[in-house]
């Protein structure tokens, strides 16, 4: 190699730049395993910094690939972290072990987490109402480490927080600061009690005593830098030594070389060489001391490279763009070159984005010898698109991994915890029985069989907040099978686990993950097996390991809120699959993707607040309180952001993504799309660039069927002999409104299933005063405040039966002392006309059409026969009665009711004419409201038409030729019918057939 290309030949400080598209860690590797071996060194004398440790491993691998077939040592690469979450914590930088024992330990991660939360925990019950609340305690943990982080990266003295007065808040600020006696008193004091320190703060020292032993006595090796922005103090000190060093170097990724020095001097935070103005500064060199790095391309500006660097440039330097447009469209030449391999896409909403995503990487499975990577912050779509590339059998690796919560483990873990809190919640019940982790000491069909009764059992309102309350319930549903006897057995044997509210968290803890083990034992398979197995088994037996020696912080906690602790606790953890992936593809997160390189490079998710996401608020201190005190901005990560974006972009082939729609509703494409889009128009060139229509239809043609057929509504004609012949009057109204609701019901003989968990309401408020007026009637009072006591003490009496506890009567106490007080007056009202003959009784009255028998039915809340002679009858109602006008149409149910008592279908009244009957509103009655009655002639004219027409219906629906049809007046259609999806009525409206 020549002396240009030895990069130690050059004069110290020696700082260098990698350009933008290029393969940063290739160029790297080439160029310093040839200048290591020119001075005489072998490459594992080599010791190199880089920001992450998948860009360390990537290292190794572009080594070993520089050496060919040579057999090679790889250098000493160790992680710097970056100011990234996570990344800057957890990266080991190879200290000495005169270093690391001249330093305190550092607390762990998870001890650290709750002691924060434990800290915060005592604040919130001195501010508030003497509780803790722990599971908010420790989200408000994790931003307050992340202050934390921030002070001790920045080096900034956390007691510099009481010299801030900011103006006009001074008396907010001092509340402010009494909460921050964590951070400047109750933490550095719990460290020094322990002997301990702070992990960020640890791992600074352990940079600031490496650089000054290297001040003191340099290296006699090679120590490279490289990929980093010196994002933090420390950081930016050991660089500018390494610099110094007589075999050190720095190399930077992708400095903009080639702008204007006006553009330089505008770049403001948000923008993508923020990062490394501000690390130059702090350096004390200039832009142009930064020398190429050999072998890299770089000379004049490559076309992507400059298409990207003006379509960002600062707000302030945005006035060229007009000339480079002009430019542009004289010469065609340069912005053909810097659009070659670059297409843009914007997707109608965030599946379709997926599935366009899985296309352009399909495509690259189809090529030999290229690799794709999707980059992207979205954690969704990067599983959309993981999840969609599985249709082909392609299993693509997710840096980023699954949540534990989310994963098969996590969730059953969750659903146990639910249930555990709350045994007679038969949605959280159903919930865990249905997950398959569920063994229930049964084999498989025995344990379908089993959740299925209990699924049914439970139907309706929730039982009594117990154990026993589920097994009264099973009890009073009809026999318990052996299957749901063992499964039964099963819950009984894990609820009995769960400690009383006395006992601490870590008791239940252990009881929680016990009774997990129990609930997922099979007939052949333990329990504790079954649970841990497969990858997040392990790593979540791994994490609840960790937590575990922990739990103990947590002191005087709820036991209602252990589900929500418990899964504050596991959050965080990731689980990453050991299934082989596609050699060729990867899915990574924009910090996963520093440094690393493909044949083509999709960036997807790009819409504000998903990339960049919008600029973190800090919920402890302001701007102004950050640039006081010496913090970086919000907008500094935005910048961070905006690096990666240019650095991936510049990149041979690139596909920039994004959804115009996000959970149904519109969203902002992302600054630097604005941006490219606007310059790519003034320049006249969008249109080589978008490729919107041509990648929407190849997802279209990806799910389009052969063929679509169009079905129209049902219209089943089931013979005769299948048609019901015997109708309770309620069934008539249907049979009116939606015929094929009576098909569905009582041909095909399909229920409806009562709501798991149903909580008291109306309807239930309504049989209540059915059964409190029933009684009532029986044995009234003499006068109506007398009777109003009694309603009272009789809704008191029967209400817990139906689902009414104390909570309720902030809702509803009030309503039903009116409705009390109203119905004692009417029923002594209605006695001065009559007294009861039928309370809550049946009738039914058979007769004859052409040929077929045909019974007619009802149950009637109140019949009272009158001094006249004649039935009046009563139906109580808890919302507004139907009119009339309606009766007449569509709501015959009192006018049937009538028809029945006159042919005698009642058998305590014999044939009897009717004088009237009416609907009686019984809650929230006001003066405006209209009487639902008929009497005299109106109402025998009402039950003759009424009876009329059913004869009339009932013999339409006796021809064979005549369909039950789903709500064939659209006049009187509703949106809540029990079969209206069976019928398709949804579907046939999305296809523009509306209820025809």
């Amino acid at each position: 190699m020549t002396a240009d290309q030895d990069i130690f030949k050059s004069t110290a400080p020696r700082y260098f730049s990698i350009a933008p598209g290029r393969p940063f860690l290739q160029d790297l590797a080439q160029t310093l395993a040839a200048s290591i071996t020119a001075e005489g060194f072998s490459v594992a004398d080599a010791l190199i910094y880089l920001p992450t440790r998948r860009a360390a491993r990537a290292l190794s691998e572009a080594f070993l690939a520089a050496a060919g077939t040579n057999a090679a040592l790889t250098p000493h690469i160790r992680a710097l972290g970056d100011i990234d979450e996570d990344e800057f914590l957890v990266d080991d930088i190879g200290a000495t072990i005169e270093d690391e024992l001249s330093l305190l330990p550092a607390i762990s991660s998870a001890n650290r987490r709750l002691i924060l939360a434990r800290l915060i925990a005592e604040r919130e019950r001195v501010f508030f109402d003497g509780q803790h609340r722990w599971a908010g305690a420790i989200s408000a943990a994790d931003e307050l480490g992340k202050l934390l982080d921030s002070l001790y990266t920045e080096e900034v003295d956390a007691e510099k927080l009481g010299d801030i007065v900011p103006d006009g808040l001074a008396e907010h600020w001092q509340g402010s600061l009494e909460f921050l006696k964590i951070v400047t008193e109750l933490w550095p004091d719990y460290l020094a009690e322990q002997s301990l320190s702070d992990p960020a703060a640890r791992r600074i020292a352990l940079i600031k005593k490496q650089t000054n032993r290297w001040l003191e006595t340099p290296p006699n090796h090679p120590v490279i830098i490289a990929g980093t922005t010196g994002s933090t103090p420390a950081v930016g000190q050991m660089m500018k030594a390494v610099a110094s060093f007589p075999f050190g170097c720095v190399v930077l990724p992708g400095l903009d070389f080639w702008s204007p020095s006006h553009v330089w001097d505008a770049v403001d935070e948000p923008h993508p060489q923020s990062g490394l103005k501000a690390l130059i500064d702090n350096l004390d060199v200039l832009r142009g001391d930064i020398r190429p790095w050999p072998g890299s391309g770089l000379g004049n500006i490559p076309p992507r490279t400059d298409l990207v660097t003006m379509a960002l440039r600062p707000a302030g330097a945005s006035d060229d763009w007009r000339e480079w447009a002009e430019n542009t469209k004289a010469d065609r030449s340069a912005i053909t070159n810097g659009t070659e391999g670059l297409s843009l896409v914007e997707a109608k909403d965030e599946e379709r984005e997926a599935s366009i995503i899985a296309l352009k990487l399909r495509e690259v499975v189809n090529q030999p010898d290229r690799t794709a990577m999707l980059v992207t912050p979205d954690r969704d779509l990067a599983r959309r698109v993981a999840i969609k590339m599985r249709r082909w059998d392609v299993i693509v690796d997710d840096s980023a991994g699954a949540p534990f919560a989310n994963t098969p483990c996590g969730i059953f873990l969750r659903l146990v915890a639910a249930w555990l809190s709350d045994v007679a919640n038969p949605v959280h019940l159903m919930a865990m029985l249905d997950h398959s982790r569920f063994g229930g000491g049964l084999n498989g069909k025995d344990r379908a069989r089993a959740i299925g009764e209990m699924d049914r059992a439970l139907r309706g309102l929730r039982p009594h907040k117990n154990i026993e309350g589920l097994r009264k319930r099973l009890e009073q549903r009809g026999d318990i099978t052996p299957p749901l006897a063992t499964l039964f057995s099963t819950l009984e044997q894990a609820a009995a686990l769960w400690p009383d509210a006395s006992e601490s968290f870590s008791d239940r803890f252990e009881s929680h993950l016990r009774a997990s083990e129990i609930l997922c034992e099979s007939d052949e398979e333990q329990g504790e097996d079954r649970l841990w197995r497969g990858d997040d088994g392990e790593e979540g037996a791994s994490l609840l390991a960790i937590l575990r020696d922990s739990l103990g912080l947590i002191q005087n906690d709820q036991s209602t809120e252990y589900p929500e602790i418990f899964t504050r606790l596991i959050a965080g953890g990731a689980v990453r699959r050991r299934e082989p992936a596609h050699p060729r593809l990867s899915i990574l997160g924009p910090l996963e993707a520093r440094m690393q390189s493909a044949d083509v490079v999709i960036l997807g998710g790009l819409n504000e607040s998903v990339w960049p996401r919008d600029a973190a608020i800090d919920p402890f201190l302001s701007r102004p309180m950050r640039r006081e005190l010496g913090l970086p901005s919000p907008e500094r990560r935005i910048g961070l952001a905006a690096h990666d974006f240019a650095q991936l972009s510049a990149s041979p082939e690139v596909m920039l993504v994004r959804s115009t729609r996000a959970g149904g509703k519109p969203t902002k494409p992302s600054r630097w799309i604005v941006r490219l889009k606007n310059i790519l128009k003034g320049a006249s060139a969008l249109d080589q660039v978008d490729q919107t229509a041509t990648y929407e239809g190849l997802a279209d043609l990806l799910d389009k069927p052969s063929e679509i057929a169009l079905i129209g509504a049902p219209s089943p004609r089931p013979p005769v002999e299948a048609r019901p012949t015997a109708f309770p009057v309620t069934a008539i109204e249907k049979l009116l409104r939606d015929p094929y609701a009576i098909y569905a019901q009582r041909i095909l003989r399909l229920r409806k299933l009562d709501p798991l968990g149903e909580e008291f309401d109306a309807r239930h408020v309504g049989n209540l005063f059915h059964k409190i007026m029933e009684d009532y009637a029986k044995a009234p009072e003499p006068d109506a405040a007398a009777g109003k006591v009694k309603l009272l003490q009789l809704f008191d009496e029967y209400a817990p039966e139906y689902g009414y506890e104390p909570h309720h009567h902030a809702f509803w106490r009030k309503r039903v002392e009116d409705a009390c007080a109203w119905l004692a007056r009417w029923d002594e009202e209605q006695r001065e006309l009559g007294a009861p003959a039928v309370l809550e009784g049946k009738g039914e009255y058979t007769f004859q059409l052409d040929g077929t028998d045909y019974t007619l039915s009802a149950r009637a809340d109140r019949i009272d026969m009158r001094a006249t002679g004649g039935a009046f009858i009563i139906d109580y109602k808890t919302g507004d009665p139907p009119t009339l006008n309606m009766q007449q149409k569509f709501s015959p149910q009192l006018s049937l009711t009538g028809f029945i008592v006159e042919k005698g279908g009642f058998s305590s009244l014999g044939a009897a004419p009717v004088d009237g009957f009416e609907y009686i509103k019984v809650l929230d009655r006001k003066e405006k409201d209209r009487p639902s009655r008929a009497t005299g002639d109106d109402a025998a004219k009402l039950i003759a038409d009424t009876r009329d027409g059913l004869f009339s219906l009932l013999l339409h629906f006796s021809n064979a030729e005549n369909a039950y049809i789903s709500q064939p007046r659209p006049q009187y259609t509703d949106s809540f019918g029990d079969y209206d999806h069976l019928a398709r009525r949804r579907e046939r409206n999305a296809q523009g057939g509306g209820d025809e």
